[in-house]
Formats: structure tokens, sequence, C-alpha cells
């Protein structure tokens, strides 16, 4: 029996038979010659496709950085410092920088959330904000891009001269990496504008989106980034251990389109095949089901049809703190169903359907189950939004093999959501 082990004090460690196993996988460690704050200050020094943060906003009044919030684990206050030591040094004062936290369609953060994410000089020093996504008086419309996206923004980012979007690269389903003009659409737009960016892709097929840069999501995403006023960027690549692995500064689509490149490197993780069980954990993305959906598109990847994906996770604030009406509602079903709930007017929030159809994606449609380990949500709201539950690892693997067989073939993922998998051998599908 080979032991896997779980980054969470209270999940015991699962047992799975050698002659199973395909292999335990984690990210790569890339070897970091620099110390983190050299990475940050030659990012810094040495911009993609613009000038130096100083030479950008020489003769401006008022800045704005947009960080990402607590959903992510960027770590912000070890960024910050260096970038507010180059706006000092260009002679800005506290009181002509603000920070806004790009909170797209999440919860506020706390007082207390705003300390461990930004740290305590700068809540002490600076003015620092929630973005309101429901609040419409609180948006300004800055024009409509190709395929018809009507953008709305938080109306303070008319207020300054310069806007600096903070924020971490990383493969994701939704738009193929996370990062650049991200932090703006959905970070600091309205619901519809979120709705509407996000329902492009509904209409796209995951292969086309994953690990690839240049997508018609992301196309979306710049230029409505470009719209709303982004004037640069400032992204981190971390690896497995939350460690700076790399940082980009510059222009909003060109500083991106190196750091993915950097992204893909840090985030790739070779399968031999794809497998029976893939057991997987959500680890750093745990705050709720919302972002554990990360992981999960990850190990569907890596899972034949008809399999069983085990996805622990404590989901410390349920299935979503935000959507978890609609959620329940409507339950987790096929994409098919979902788009016709949406032309029936049925799901309000097109965010939530996106959702739902990432979910059955890499579920319902492949005739794939997911049994959900976890202690933040009810089993039997598990239930009633059609994933199954088991109370302990050990028990989930035991479903799924007298499901499958006990010669069924399993993969473990360590970090699931922040991987890049790919398939070795087509011919193991």
């Amino acid at each position: 029996m080979v032991r896997i082990d779980f980054p969470y004090d209270h999940f015991p460690f699962l047992e799975v038979p050698d002659n199973n196993l395909v292999g335990v996988f984690s990210l790569p460690k890339p070897f970091i010659e620099k110390p983190e704050g050299v990475i940050l200050r030659e990012a810094m020094a040495h911009p993609t496709g613009s000038g130096t943060l100083t030479e950008m906003t020489r003769g401006l009044k008022k800045i704005l950085i947009v960080s990402d919030d607590h959903h992510r684990p960027t770590p912000i206050n070890r960024i910050l410092p260096v970038i507010l030591e180059e706006l000092h040094h260009a002679g800005f004062k506290n009181d002509q920088i603000e920070i806004m936290m790009a909170l797209g369609s999440h919860r506020p953060m706390t007082p207390k959330e705003l300390r461990a994410k930004l740290g305590d000089k700068v809540i002490d020093n600076y003015c620092v904000w929630n973005h309101d996504w429901k609040n419409p008086d609180q948006l300004y419309f800055a024009g409509r891009v190709d395929p018809g996206i009507d953008v709305w923004v938080n109306r303070k980012i008319k207020e300054f001269d310069f806007v600096l979007g903070l924020g971490r690269i990383m493969p994701i389903d939704v738009c193929g990496f996370t990062g650049g003009g991200k932090i703006i659409v959905p970070g600091i737009c309205g619901e519809k504008t979120n709705g509407d960016f996000h329902w492009v892709r509904a209409h796209l097929p995951r292969e086309e989106i994953i690990g690839r840069r240049d997508n018609p999501i992301r196309h979306v995403i710049d230029n409505c980034a470009l719209a709303a006023g982004l004037d640069a960027i400032f992204n981190v690549i971390m690896d497995g251990e939350g460690k700076i692995a790399h940082a980009v500064f510059g222009h909003t689509i060109q500083a991106h389109r190196v750091g993915a490149e950097h992204a893909i490197k840090a985030h790739k993780v070779e399968i031999p095949y794809k497998s029976d069980i893939v057991i997987a954990n959500g680890y750093p993305f745990d705050i709720e089901f919302w972002q554990v959906n990360k992981a999960l598109d990850n190990a569907s990847a890596v899972i034949r049809d008809g399999g069983v994906i085990i996805m622990v996770s404590p989901c410390y604030e349920g299935l979503s703190k935000t959507h978890e009406r609609e959620i329940m509602q409507f339950g987790y079903r096929s994409s098919r169903e979902v788009k016709q709930l949406v032309a029936e007017g049925k799901i309000r929030h097109l965010v939530v359907a996106v959702h739902m159809i990432q979910v059955a994606e890499a579920t319902i449609d492949r005739s794939i189950k997911c049994i959900l380990v976890t202690d933040g949500i009810e089993p039997e709201k598990i239930k009633r939004v059609n994933l199954d539950y088991a109370e302990q690892p050990q028990v989930a693997l035991e479903k799924a093999l007298a499901q499958l067989g006990q010669e069924a073939k399993i993969t473990v993922l360590h970090g699931a959501a922040e991987m890049l998998p790919i398939i070795k051998e087509k011919a193991g599908n």
C-alpha cells in the first residue's frame, strides 16, 4: 500500500494499493536561482512592451493599484513593497496612491483578510477598498468590445491617471491563464459584463482554452481591460511551494504573453495515461467549491470517461458564498440542460451557468462521478446538487473501487488546481 497524505490537518491519510497506482503527481519544483526581491525588482527594471513604472507615471497625479483578492494565494504583501518603493522614489506620496481589491463576484474581504493580503503597513498608510460588483451606481460604461460585450467597470477607475494590475499567472480552464487583464474583467466589472464575457466560454471546448494564452475569451478580456483603462500589469509565476519563480511587468497583453510562457513551464505536469480513478485535492484554492472546481477541471483531463474523481477539500465557505442559492436551485446537470435553462431565462447569472457547465464538462457530460470529501458542505447539500459524498478519503476510494473494480488504475494529483496536466500516451485513453 502507498500512503497518500493531504495538506489539511483534519483529513486522515489514504492508502492506495501499489498495483493500482499510476503515480502521484505534483507541480515541478523549479530551481530558483535568485532571491524573491531580486526577481521582482528585475521585472520592474526590465518591462515588457512598455517603459518603466517611473517613466510611465512621470507627471501624473493619482495612481490606482488593483489587486487580486483572498480567493487567490498571490503574495501581494511581498509584491507591493517593491512597487510602492519605486512610486515613492518617483515622488508620489501615500495619499496619491490607492488600492482596489478585485473581487469579481466574490464576497467583500474582511479587515482581517485585507491585512493578511496586503500587510499592516499598507493598510495603515494607504486608502484600500473593496470593489462592489452588485452596486450599479458604482459602475460606468467604458465602451463595447468584440463580440458585443458592454464593458461596465468600477467608476472610480476614472479618477486615476494610471492603473496598475497585480496578480498571478497560472493555467485555468475558463480563459487559458489567470492574470493580465483579468484583474479588470471580471475583477472590477459589473454583473452584466462578468456574465457576458464568461458566456463566451460556454460555447468553446476546453481543449481550445486551457493552457492557451491567445484564445477567444482572452481576446475579450484583453479588449475589456484596455477599454477600461488598465495601463500596465505586474504578474508573478509561482511554484508549488508558494515561492515566486518569475515575474513580469509592462504592457497588459505583451507582458502577460511572456508570463504565460513561463507559467507553462512552472505548471506543466506529464501524466503517462488516463486512469479510472483520480484522487485530487483543491489546495490552495479551498475557500469554497466554486474555487475547488479548478482542481476538478484538471482532474477530469487525466481520467477516462465513466471514471471516478475523488475531490478532497475543506471547502471552508461551502459551495459558494455568493452563488450557492442558484447552484442549490438547479444542481449540477449536463451542459446541454444548463444552456437550455439559460435560454429559458431560468438561470439569472451567466457566471453561475458557466461554472455549472465547467462542472458538467468535467463530470456529467462524460459519465464521470465526483465524490466530494469535505467537512465544509453538508452531505445532504452535496447530494442535492448531484455530487456524491464521502466522510473520509479511504471511504471514497472504497466506493470508487466497488464501482469500477478492484483492478482500477488510480492517479493522485497533489495541488491539482494549479496544474496543467499533459497526457503522454493517447493509447491509455
